[in-house]
């Protein structure tokens, strides 16, 4: 068995494979009584070698795939200072929600003030009962679809449509996930899951620079900070980008799910993360819903009201943003 090791920010992922002898298309046999039969083509070591640095394998498990562009509630989490994988309905994260900043929690050291009123203006004893619920709405939403077109595609067949990153800390591809119609016309086939989940408001935007449409269309970081004069030549280069932004636009005035006036989410997933590692935010933000060139602050995101006008760039990217004349607030190298 092969084991394939990637490491990824500081983060490690692991996948177990075994090297693809088993099937190399088809031929045909000539049988004694003089018939054919087609059977699988079992392969050879030279042709699981593509070259030198390439070989052919295949995965003998399960693997993860992480939408790109979404961030769905949170089901289970480690608690703060904890080792064990915890319900997000359990006791410990309902203290948390209802008091983020309790003595019982470790400290977040560099939290601003305005920061942690924000959090403080969120809490509620009933916030973290509210997060489990979403998330497992969200679970829910995605099974219906994916057996939904299952039924009525009548295959179980995705492909995958990557961005800059192909993986992140924890060894998950990094994907927007489509169902596969090879056959059918561009119009009719469907969207990916990561654009329906935003549709049906369980899922929260979660735009990050580059892996969004200025990358797929400028090829690199490098070439799509240059071409990002202002956030209106963003989202005009952006078709995809500019769908998503309309689905949740669409979704938060019809008070579906997560937006859902009466019952909001409360802590957006990324915020309870946050607070059950007791970090600090570490990505820059671009307000999508104006045109100024200037990068947010980190810990300054929710002044960018509405979650679709979020693009959040990380750290290695802002001084791209920067040679171009953007503005940056605040020390790119303190949360490097």
């Amino acid at each position: 068995m092969a084991r394939t090791i990637f490491r990824t920010n500081r983060g490690n992922g692991f996948l177990a494979g075994t090297f693809q002898f088993g099937f190399f298309g088809r031929k045909t046999l000539e049988l004694s009584d003089g018939t054919t039969r087609e059977v699988g083509q079992t392969g050879s070591t030279r042709q699981i070698v593509a070259d030198g640095d390439t070989i052919n394998v295949s995965s003998e498990n399960n693997f993860p795939i992480r939408f790109l562009g979404i961030d769905m509630p949170e089901s289970r989490l480690f608690p703060p200072g904890g080792t064990t994988f915890t319900s997000t309905d359990n006791d410990v994260f309902q203290r948390l929600l209802a008091n983020p900043f309790a003595a019982e929690f470790p400290p977040i050291t560099d939290l601003t003030s305005d920061l942690r009123n924000r959090l403080l203006g969120l809490a509620d004893p009933d916030a973290a009962t509210r997060h489990h619920a979403y998330a497992k709405d969200a679970e829910d939403a995605l099974e219906m679809l994916i057996l939904q077109d299952r039924d009525e595609i009548g295959t179980d067949s995705f492909f995958l449509a990557f961005a800059y990153d192909a993986l992140d800390f924890f060894g998950r591809l990094l994907a927007y996930v489509h169902p596969d119609q090879p056959d059918s016309a561009p119009a009719d086939r469907r969207e990916s899951y990561n654009m329906r989940m935003l549709g049906t408001g369980l899922a929260a935007p979660y735009f990050i620079f580059p892996n969004v449409d200025p990358f797929r269309a400028r090829g690199s970081p490098v070439s799509a900070a240059a071409m990002a004069d202002d956030p209106k030549t963003i989202l005009e280069a952006a078709p995809s980008l500019r769908a998503a932004r309309d689905a949740v636009a669409t979704a938060r005035e019809a008070g579906l799910g997560i937006h859902d006036p009466d019952r909001p989410i409360l802590f957006q997933a990324f915020e309870l993360r946050s607070l059950a590692r007791r970090t600090v935010p570490s990505r820059w933000v671009i307000d999508l819903s104006g045109n100024d060139r200037v990068l947010l602050s980190p810990q300054r995101y929710f002044e960018v009201e509405n979650l679709e006008d979020r693009l959040f760039v990380p750290a290695e990217f802002v001084p791209l943003f920067e040679a171009t004349g953007w503005r940056v607030e605040g020390d790119v190298m303190s949360v490097v």
